[in-house]
């Protein structure tokens, strides 16, 4: 899937895919808005969402790591009514008005 997210003859090295790669530039010393990172313990991502935001939040940035146990990628888009789902939505409201000026 990642081929349909990146420019033609580029790899996973792409700065969208891989922002703290070979030919990414250095976010350290962006001025970056809270970020709230969501995933799903089962996610086949989840290693790099969480290496994606360890790694801001040792450039200090404000970064909220929320991991679903046992979830796997888009949980809450397969069962929007489920209680992670709705637990999701109420972590994102407050991360929002906690983060709004």
């Amino acid at each position: 899937f990642w081929r349909l997210s990146i420019p033609i003859g580029e790899t996973t090295d792409h700065p969208l895919i891989n922002p703290f790669g070979p030919v990414s530039p250095s976010l350290e010393a962006v001025d970056l808005d809270p970020i709230l990172v969501v995933v799903g313990g089962s996610d086949l991502l989840k290693d790099r969402a969480e290496d994606y935001a360890k790694t801001l939040k040792n450039f200090g940035k404000k970064v909220e790591y929320v991991e679903f146990e046992g979830k796997q990628h888009g949980f809450f888009t397969i069962d929007p009514n489920s209680e992670d789902a709705n637990r999701l939505m109420q972590i994102i409201k407050h991360f929002i008005a906690e983060n709004s000026s």
